[in-house]
């Protein structure tokens, strides 16, 4: 009765268009009255929310945030853009091609789909209605290309898993890494059949080795940011914290020094929007505290548990349940707060029924990926729209082969294990 009741006061202060703190913590609250819980002291609210963000570990945060921007700005997407031009323009479809592949490059460089889209999309949407494109259907490309950013590492969603459900942040990266490859092929599938069938983009003049080679050192000090912060954590020479450091340090030396397109006297402006960043993710763990808090001492992930298992003791239903319930959250949620909300009640079903916990963050992270790109909050698809002119019913219904072939890449992650697992076993 009372988690019926929690999931109906969250689902209706958020379509009411409460702010998602306050949601949630009169999601946390109201129980207490209703129910008249007893040994639920109102004091207990505030030590739980400032305990929330109290961990060391979740330095992590602000520190990639900042790496991550400081990477966005300047000249390093359009370098990008470039190697992937080089890399993929010669294919038809190949335009399409070149946003996938400068997505999947810059996410494994920023970790955010919303830089991601808006580093990538201001230059290639353009591009790409020049060429022949629908316009709502490059803008939908960017928008489903920039959510791989938060697949492939470094991902601040996986982060967050990792820190809540105390999973190791090594493995989780190592298992993101084909299914976002996966992601990247599905889209890329689509622009070939776009390209193609529509004649829009049948294909140009190859790439000589020489062309590819400039283009890929140009980009290289860009690239090397995913190799230093994935093999500096995977050789366990730094934690996950002290990797995000050496990523903010590493930043300012390639933007400063290499690229010279950032200068000193515009940090503090970068410094200050990502803290902003920061504080709203930090206050949000704070709320999702307080709420995991009420729903660990009425005991109702046991209850859950139960249920499941009543239900059918099959992983497969189980992680098709996982599937639509992150599926319905990624349409009014951003993937931080929707895994905050349910990896602690998803956590101990999955290991009942023995999932590896780490197959299950990928899982939940590739569901909030597609959220992202999904009416009526989807942040990457506002982005584009924002960029293109284009209204987001129009762009969403341009989109349709996409979100099939998201789907299709998504249960192939859910039901094939190994194309997760795979990594993880071949390098730990």
């Amino acid at each position: 009765m009372i988690l019926l009741f929690i999931v109906a006061v969250f689902l209706v202060t958020v379509f009411i268009g409460i702010p998602l703190v306050w949601a949630i913590l009169l999601t946390a609250i109201l129980p207490i009255f209703v129910f008249d819980l007893p040994g639920y002291p109102l004091e207990a609210v505030y030590l739980n929310f400032i305990g929330g963000v109290e961990p060391n570990h979740f330095l992590a945060i602000p520190l990639f945030i900042v790496a991550g921007e400081l990477m966005s700005r300047g000249g390093v997407g359009l370098r990008i853009i470039a190697f992937a031009r080089a890399a993929f323009g010669f294919m038809p479809g190949g335009l399409g091609m070149v946003v996938v592949g400068a997505s999947m490059i810059f996410g494994g460089i920023s970790g955010s789909a919303i830089a991601d889209s808006a580093a990538i999309g201001s230059v290639m949407i353009r591009n790409m209605a020049r060429e022949g494109y629908r316009r709502p259907f490059a803008a939908g490309l960017v928008a489903a290309a920039g959510t791989i950013g938060i697949i492939i590492p470094p991902s601040i969603p996986m982060l967050i898993y990792g820190f809540v459900g105390s999973v190791s942040v090594a493995d989780l990266f190592l298992a993101g890494m084909v299914p976002g490859l996966i992601f990247g092929l599905a889209f890329m599938g689509v622009c070939y059949w776009v390209g193609k069938s529509t004649g829009c983009d049948p294909g140009g003049r190859g790439t000589t080795p020489g062309e590819l080679w400039r283009a890929f050192i140009s980009t290289a000090p860009a690239l090397f940011m995913p190799v230093l912060i994935l093999g500096g954590i995977f050789t366990g020479w730094v934690t996950p914290t002290e990797a995000a450091a050496l990523a903010v340090v590493y930043g300012l030396f390639a933007t400063i020094v290499i690229y010279r397109d950032f200068h000193i006297r515009d940090l503090p402006a970068l410094i200050v929007d990502s803290f902003v960043t920061s504080a709203v993710v930090m206050v949000v763990i704070g709320a999702t505290t307080v709420l995991g808090w009420v729903i660990t001492l009425e005991q109702l992930p046991q209850i859950l548990v139960g249920f499941v298992q009543e239900l059918s003791g099959s992983q497969w239903v189980f992680l098709l349940l996982v599937n639509v319930v992150m599926l319905i959250l990624g349409l009014v949620l951003d993937p931080v707060p929707a895994i905050l909300l349910t990896a602690p009640l998803f956590l101990p079903t999955a290991m009942s029924l023995g999932i590896d916990p780490v197959h299950l963050g990928v899982i939940m992270t590739c569901n909030t990926a597609v959220g992202l790109f999904t009416p009526p909050v989807g942040a990457t698809l506002y982005v584009a729209a924002r960029i293109s002119g284009d209204g987001v019913l129009s762009i969403a219904r341009a989109m349709a082969p996409l979100y099939i072939a998201a789907i299709a890449a998504l249960l192939l992650v859910t039901y094939l294990p190994a194309v997760s697992m795979t990594t993880v076993h071949y390098f730990r």
